[in-house]
């Protein structure tokens, strides 16, 4: 099975188009034997009626009965191959299907995760609607190929059947097929426009459904329930008229195809039937001209859908290449770390001050500022995730001696920016911690740090506990000690925290405190600072530096600042 297909590997489809064709190229042993038979299946069954027409010809009117059981044993076969050939057609169609939706969901996914700032300026909703219904709706433009792609064979092959049956049946059948086809495929471009806009208001349905389930406890605490109830029906009343939208122009599409096709069907019956009366037809041979007439409003139908669903499909590829293209792809550097320093320069707040700050390697430093807003902006732009606000592409953080895009891509090893924000994730507290599958080993300073240890020993399953999606049934306290342990894990040569200890009790803070600072101080080199405003860690710390509201940056031990600072007491006293 084909994996899925990178930007940087430089193949990357640019258009919807592209992606599709690149779907049917990446699974071209399938697609191929699969319209094989399926083209089989749609020959077969309109073999049916001509079979049928020989019959009543060579069998029926000169009473043969020999040539009746052989023609009887002959159209056991064709059903035998009718029915095999669309079995296992199918099934190459489907499996096709499947893996390409697979592997369009992998690849849109890693846009979020690989991408720093791929979810900007959109909402997690409707990334999420990209990667699963937006994957799923473009793969189904194998199972059009198959059942479009042998409709249209099927029709041709029976048109020259028509044609050296009866000429003037055959020249009916070869004007009036292709006209109501083309009738059929001029609004494919508009059920293509409107399906995209269907898919984007179902987005944003599905982030606004994420978004009330994420925040429920806070609604029903609040009274927030009604509020929340109506902002889901509007977006989801936006993504039901949007659907009506779509609906009706493959409706109409629809129409269109069985008006024309019943146009052909009308014009045959006469032409076949003027041809019995004039004697230049058999009565054999008309059974055939018309059951393979009524054969034709199948394929007809079939092609008539497979337009609408390819609008669909290309609608939806559209989604996924706008995904692929909301954010630049990560330039990989090449450079590690040279040491765990930090070195903050021209970075500005909101109110235009710029920050400048170097953190030595080795040092524990703590980060406090008056401003709960000036922290974010920190933390963003030391996470890669923020905007540094100096006009160009300079980047005002620097690990190791280099910057960010200078800096190998993985950088688990060397740099760890925890927020202030725990994400917990559906599986056990086990790979919470260690974000890997299986019997991962958690070090038992590590759980001793975090005072997960705390946890674990009153729960049966211990680590292996089950954490349901977004840590639902663990509290917050439990959930931010679990997000310390997962960034002690990673033994960063440079770790930042941001608040790890807002959500527990001050006991069990300070213990957090001495324990993560002799595990972080046990190395030479491991450099730590936390942006808090904890006075068990400014306690502890090498250095503290203090961000007002108004001036410029002070630095000194917690209790040069308590002493010599109003504004620094006001906000570590507590």
């Amino acid at each position: 099975m084909a994996g899925p297909t990178s930007r940087s590997e430089g193949s990357a489809p640019e258009s919807a188009n592209g992606l599709l064709m690149r779907a049917v190229r990446r699974r071209w042993r399938l697609v191929v034997p699969g319209l094989v038979l399926m083209t089989m299946w749609q020959v077969c069954e309109a073999l049916v009626p001509i079979a049928i027409g020989q019959i009543v010809d060579r069998a029926i009117i000169p009473l043969d009965r020999q040539a009746l059981l052989l023609w009887i044993l002959g159209l056991i076969a064709l059903f035998v191959v009718l029915s095999y050939s669309y079995r296992f057609g199918a099934r190459m169609s489907n499996r096709a299907l499947h893996e390409e939706a697979h592997d369009l969901r992998v690849e849109a996914t890693q846009v979020p995760l690989t991408r720093r700032r791929a979810m900007d300026g959109t909402s997690a909703g409707s990334v999420l609607s990209v990667c699963s219904a937006d994957a799923d709706v473009a793969s189904l433009i194998f199972r059009q190929i198959a059942l479009g792609g042998s409709a249209l064979i099927g029709i041709v092959g029976i048109s020259i059947y028509l044609l050296l049956t009866d000429w003037i049946v055959g020249l009916i059948v070869l004007i009036g097929v292709p006209v109501s086809l083309v009738l059929v495929a001029l609004p494919s471009r508009a059920i293509s426009r409107h399906s995209t806009a269907q898919q984007a208001a179902i987005g944003e349905a599905s982030s606004r459904a994420t978004d009330i389930m994420t925040g429920l406890r806070v609604l029903k605490a609040g009274g927030g329930e009604k509020w929340a109830a109506e902002q889901y029906r509007v977006a989801s009343q936006a993504a039901a008229d949007a659907g009506t939208v779509t609906s009706e122009r493959e409706g109409r599409v629809a129409g269109i195809g069985s008006l024309g096709m019943a146009v052909v069907l009308a014009l045959v019956l006469l032409a076949a039937g003027y041809r019995v009366l004039s004697g230049d037809m058999e009565i054999g041979t008309l059974i055939s001209v018309v059951g393979v007439a009524v054969f034709f409003e199948e394929p007809v139908r079939t092609i008539t859908m497979a337009v609408g669903i390819y609008a669909r499909s290309h609608g939806a590829a559209q989604r996924l290449v706008d995904l692929q293209n909301s954010a630049d792809v990560d330039e990989s550097g090449t450079e590690t770390p040279a040491s765990a320093t930090l070195e903050v320069h021209g970075l500005k707040l909101a109110d235009g001050r710029c920050i400048e700050m170097e953190v030595r390697a080795g040092e524990f430093l703590c980060l406090v500022t008056e401003q709960p807003g000036d922290a974010v902006v920190v933390v963003n732009n030391l996470s890669g995730h923020g905007d540094p606000g100096n006009g160009d592409d300079t980047d005002p953080v620097r690990f190791g001696g280099f910057s960010r895009r200078e800096l190998v891509p993985d950088l688990a090893g060397h740099v760890v920016v925890a927020p202030h924000r725990v994400d917990m994730f559906a599986g056990t507290i086990r790979s919470n911690i260690a974000l890997l599958h299986g019997d991962a080993p958690i070090a038992g300073d590590v759980l001793e740090a975090s005072a997960v240890a705390e946890i674990v020993e009153h729960l049966p399953a211990g680590l292996d506990h089950e954490v349901r999606e977004a840590g639902r049934n663990l509290s917050g306290g439990q959930r931010q000690r679990i997000a310390l342990a997962r960034a002690l894990h990673a033994v960063p040569d440079l770790l930042v925290l941001h608040e790890p200890t807002s959500a527990v009790d001050a006991v069990t803070e300070w213990e957090i405190a001495q324990a993560v600072h002799a595990l972080r101080t046990r190395r030479e080199g491991q450099t730590t600072v936390l942006v808090t405003s904890s006075p068990p860690f400014l306690a502890l710390a090498d250095r503290v530096v203090h961000l007002p509201a108004r001036g410029e940056v002070v630095g000194g031990t917690h209790e040069e600042l308590r002493e010599g600072s109003d504004s620094y007491r006001t906000v570590v006293d507590r």
